[in-house]
């Protein structure tokens, strides 16, 4: 690679460490922006005018098999410098889904809770394999960041646990399993955001940890990751104000910040590369979320990131249509520029560009054979979303299943029996679609009598949700809480009239925790309350295909299974989840579910 590294020029060199998107675009003959899931002569242009090495993939690229694989054949086949390019994508599992089709899995925190860590390492594989059909072949995952505060708005059931060993384990599992299939794993988001209130994609987040707080905690799985051979880490815009001491001034509010670890040489290249000895990748989060852009600026924010460590800068802006060119051109003449006057050393620029080539050789990409577009389809559409993936995401979902507590309702009973089924939105009704129909279609139940009220922006119940209650003989109740968990908030108050209501009346409820598992302290009085990690819905063309190929929320299916009685689980909580007031904060020296919590059900 070093011979191909002296044949580049400069602008080809900064070509290697840019990475963007084209999620939108707009060719000058049309009127608006579409998803752009079709190669167009504009793009290739501007791909091979300004020399860019790289892409990432969002959900508005994705359409079929079919077309995103003929999508990112056309990719590699813009690059004239004979580089092929890192094609990545955010395909975490559970919420943080891209592909339209083929599995999703249950998310982190989900496979964590199954106890298994081969479950991590199945995932990471099935996930590989899906990617590299289609022609993927970097994945932005697994998020490392260890979740071990409840006020988090952006990482929770992302993070595998509150626990730096279990986060460390099953990070690592996942990223090997990531790399046999053949993609390259990128464990973010370095430092650590798990311990934020703070979503760096609107503000900037920081903790205020010690360096040898951050060691022992935050840094172990990123440390474990790099020992395992993880090829990628990704870089967090977060402050971490004990540790970093250098400052610039905010673009915002005029005032001294310190700077986030993406742009800090301190982390990056002192801890990062000198410390843990990490030989990868290493690439930043979105230059464009306001925790850079708006107080730092793209200009400041490129150099110093170059010379912080960061071999890739992910999309430093927006390209939509060949009117953006201009802001992509200013981007790379700014670095030449800094080059040029010795603000950025060449040296620096070499050594990115040097470990760029070095992972794609490692991936196989300049040694892999030609092939024809249609075979690749071929060979996608076979993989894809295939029998045997599909029957271990679903164990895999089923086992993450966590029950907290079971007063001699579950599993329940349907035959002869009305059920009554309260869920937020109408795609999570489909979820129970899907699983009593792929269980009927299997012969392990019958026809199940169910009433269904979906009680989006609702606060207090209607006489219709009353008449649910008092005529059903099974309650269940799909809570699917976010951040906000102040009980005012639709998301709680509605759900807690109904659990109100079916004690007045007698009636036992069984709830669904379908997103944050926080929200049990809520429900602690239920008498079944069962958490599945993940309020992801089901598209109502799945429910009536079992077998469709489209991507879907696989954890609330599992979860019906075994309410069920129909699957097995095995969860246990990676988080305490402690008590919480009206307003929704909590009290983290008050634990109502301590971890490990949790109860078999077959």
């Amino acid at each position: 690679m070093e011979n191909l590294l002296e044949k580049l020029s400069l602008r080809e060199k900064i070509g290697q460490m840019l990475m963007f998107d084209f999620r939108k675009w707009q060719n000058a003959d049309e009127d608006k922006q579409y998803d752009y899931t079709v190669m167009s002569d504009e793009v290739k242009g501007m791909i091979r005018r300004n020399k860019l090495g790289n892409v990432i993939l969002f959900a508005e690229n994705f359409e079929s098999v079919e077309q995103i694989t003929r999508l990112n054949h056309a990719f590699q086949s813009c690059v004239e410098n004979g580089i092929p390019m890192l094609i990545g994508v955010d395909q975490e599992g559970g919420r943080v889904v891209r592909m339209s089709n083929g599995c999703s899995l249950p998310g982190n925190m989900a496979l964590a809770a199954s106890g298994n860590v081969d479950n991590a390492y199945t995932a990471g594989y099935i996930t590989g394999k899906e990617l590299a059909a289609v022609g993927i072949n970097a994945d932005f995952a697994p998020s490392v960041d260890i979740n071990n505060n409840p006020n988090n708005p952006v990482i929770n059931v992302r993070s595998f646990s509150s626990d730096q060993n279990v986060t460390a384990r099953y990070g690592t599992a996942m990223a090997k399993g990531l790399q046999a299939a053949g993609v390259a794993a990128a464990a973010k988001h370095f430092p650590g955001h798990g311990n934020t209130a703070v979503d760096s994609h609107i503000g900037l987040p920081f903790i205020n940890s010690t360096y040898e707080e951050l060691m022992n905690f935050e840094i172990v799985p990123f440390a474990d990751a790099i020992n395992n051979g993880c090829q990628m880490i990704m870089s967090g815009h977060i402050q971490f104000p004990n540790i970093e001491k250098t400052t610039v001034v905010s673009k915002q509010d005029k005032r001294e910040m310190t700077l986030p670890a993406t742009l800090s040489k301190r982390f990056l290249t002192d801890i990062l590369r000198d410390e843990l000895g990490f030989k990868g990748v290493l690439i930043t989060d979105s230059m464009q979320m306001q925790a850079i852009s708006s107080h730092v600026g793209s200009e400041q924010a490129t150099i110093l990131a170059i010379n912080a460590g960061v071999d890739i800068l992910l999309m430093c802006t927006s390209l939509r249509s060949l009117k953006d060119e201009a802001k992509l051109r200013a981007i790379i003449d700014n670095i030449v520029a800094a080059v040029e006057d010795g603000r950025i050393p060449m040296e620096r620029i070499n050594e990115s560009t040097l470990r760029v080539l070095k992972l794609k050789k490692e991936l196989g990409l300049f040694d892999a054979p030609a092939v024809d577009v249609e075979d690749a389809v071929k060979n996608a559409l076979s993989v894809v979303g295939c029998e045997e993936n599909r029957a271990a995401e679903r164990l895999i979902a089923a086992q993450s299943v966590t029950v907290l507590n079971n007063n001699g309702v579950l599993p329940i009973q349907t035959e002869g029996k009305k059920t009554a089924l309260f869920a937020a939105y109408a795609n999570k009704v489909n979820a129970f679609d899907l699983a009593v129909n792929r269980l009927k279609e299997e012969g392990k139940i019958g026809d199940v009598d169910c009433s269904v009220y979906v009680y989006s922006g609702k606060t207090e119940l209607d006489a219709e949700a009353k008449r649910a209650i008092d005529e059903c003989d099974n309650l269940l109740l799909l809570t699917e809480t976010e951040a906000n968990m102040a009980h005012s908030n639709w998301y709680v108050s509605f759900p807690k009239a109904v659990c109100s209501y079916a004690a007045s009346v007698g009636k036992k409820v069984v709830v669904i925790s379908a997103f944050m598992p926080y929200d049990a302290s809520i429900y602690r009085n239920a008498d079944g309350l069962v958490l599945c990690y993940c309020a992801k819905g089901v598209p109502a063309a799945v429910a009536k295909d079992v077998h469709s190929s489209l991507a879907y929320g696989v954890n609330i299916p599992a979860a019906f299974e075994v309410v069920l009685g129909k699957a097995h689980c095995c969860g246990r909580l990676t988080i305490d989840i402690p008590e919480m007031d009206e307003k929704g904060s909590f009290d983290t020296s008050k634990v109502v579910y301590p971890i490990g919590s949790g109860i078999d059900l077959n």
